[in-house]
């Protein structure tokens, strides 16, 4: 994986193939939250984060602002909740950073991008 398929991963938010209308059809927002907040799921992601995401001269890259700006707007767009669009934003964020960083043999942020290609959250 590489800056090819960070790219990828922006194209197929602009074109609407992640984030549809389907992946957010009937969520229990609250419910959801809670559920990956209270779950070993949270605290994988803050390993997987602190793997991928906190080198400077990758947070500071101009596609995954991009990806994590497009989730955010179109989350939004079709919850109205900015909470969850800062959830998936994130997700998509450390899916992106571990993209650029050859990561996504990485098991858990294999599984994010697999859910988000799917059209479903992660735990859903």
């Amino acid at each position: 994986m590489s800056r090819v398929d960070a790219d990828k991963l922006l194209a197929d938010l602009n074109e609407g193939l992640i984030l549809s209308q389907q992946t957010f059809e009937g969520l229990d927002v609250e419910a959801y939250l809670d559920q990956r907040d209270a779950s070993e799921f949270a605290d994988e992601w803050i390993q997987a984060y602190d793997r991928f995401a906190l080198r400077s001269e990758i947070v500071n890259e101009e596609v995954l602002r991009a990806c994590r700006e497009r989730a955010f707007k179109r989350t939004l767009a079709l919850t109205g909740n900015p909470e969850l669009a800062g959830y998936v934003s994130d997700d998509i964020g450390l899916i992106g950073a571990a993209l650029l960083q050859d990561g996504i043999q990485d098991f858990f942020v294999e599984q994010l991008l697999e859910c988000y290609r799917e059209g479903t959250l992660p735990l859903r």
